[in-house]
Formats: structure tokens, sequence, C-alpha cells
């Protein structure tokens, strides 16, 4: 059971009464992402308004408390909106949509509809199914997203991560107490990869710093 929680102020109310009901039910539909949009726009006021602050000494502790939803759950809510407006959420109480997909959709939605293939499918719980339909065809229809190119230092982790897989292999292999064309091989390929890492470090200066210097 939720603590009994303090009279909120008229404010307050009047804001909650636009579509917020601090209640069990109300919580498992924002965390199932059937927040509507008249809630997203009113937890938003709230938070952006302050008016958390009448009943509670900050929003973490506000959430939790009288809308039943961490503030980091209400803060997601709120980059919703920011990002997509009502849209997302007219649509989310629909079907199921990650805010990535809504991405690819979002430039077919107008006036409160979803338009496909020459038609208007107004955002209603009787077109679900069939606005369902159209989300999943457009959503294969699609370019596949390119992923950015990774940054240096990202790139440098991964090559850290290979470096230290090759030096753990050589050293599995050298543990081996090769003999023979074997340990000519072994030692033919560390020369090698010795010898074009020093030629990288001279063609560009990569000399370990003295830290004396």
């Amino acid at each position: 059971m939720h603590p009994p929680v303090s009279p909120l102020p008229p404010e307050l109310v009047e804001l909650l009464q636009l579509g917020l009901t601090l209640g069990q039910n109300q919580s498992f539909a924002i965390v199932a992402g059937r927040c509507s949009a008249a809630q997203a726009e009113t937890i938003l006021r709230i938070r952006e308004g302050r008016l958390y602050l009448r009943c509670a000494s900050s929003w973490k502790e506000f959430c939790p408390q009288y809308l039943h939803i961490s503030g980091t759950q209400a803060d997601r809510i709120i980059r919703m909106w920011q990002q997509h407006g009502p849209a997302i959420f007219e649509l989310r109480q629909l079907i199921r949509i990650t805010p990535e997909d809504f991405r690819a959709v979002e430039p077919f939605i107008k006036e409160n509809a979803l338009h496909f293939n020459d038609e208007a499918i107004e955002l209603d719980p009787q077109n679900a199914e069939k606005i369902a339909g159209a989300v999943d065809e457009l959503r294969r229809t699609m370019p596949p997203k390119e992923k950015p190119a990774p940054t240096i230092l990202e790139s440098l982790a991964a090559l850290d991560k290979q470096c230290q897989a090759i030096v753990s292999e050589f050293q599995r292999i050298a543990n081996l107490k090769c003999k023979g064309e074997d340990r000519l091989r072994l030692e033919l390929t560390l020369n090698c990869a010795s010898a074009a890492l020093q030629q990288i470090e001279m063609e560009h200066g990569l000399y370990p710093q003295d830290p004396q210097a």
C-alpha cells in the first residue's frame, strides 16, 4: 500500500484533473507506455512550473508519492513530449511502438491521422489493427539506419581489447614450448608485429614520454 499523502493544493488538483488520476491503475498505464497526451502534458506542466514544491521538497520525492512513478520515468515521459509532442502518446494509446520506431513513422502522422497508401487512418481505437499493420509496413520499407562512425576514443578502446587478446594468444603459444619450424614461425610472426608497430611509432612520432622530461 502507498503511504497516505497530504491533501493537494488547489493548483495541483486542477492540473491533475486534466487526465491524471493518482492511483495504482494509472501508474501501471504510464509504465506500460499507455500514458495519454493529456497526462504527459500535465506532468510537464507540474515539473516546469515547479508546482510540485507546494506539496513535496523535490521532484524525486513528488513523483513516487503523488504520481506513483519514479522521477526518472516522469522525466522520460517529458522528453518524449518535448521531442514528439502529443502524437507519440496518441499512437502509443493504440499500439506498442518505441520512440525509435516512432521517428520513422512521424512524418506520416498529420492532423490526428496516419497517412498511408493515399489513406488517412484516424488515430482511433477502432483503427488500432489497421494502424498497426500500416506502421509495420512503413518500418519494413524504411532504409536501415546507418550507425554513426565510432569516435577515436571508441576505436582506441576496441583496439586495446584486440591488442590484449593478441598478446594473450602470443603468450599462450609461447607457453607451449614450440620447437623447430613452429618456433621459427612464432619468432617471425612476433618480430613482424613488433617491427610494424615500431614503424608506426617512427612515422608519427608516437614515442613513450619520459616522465622526468
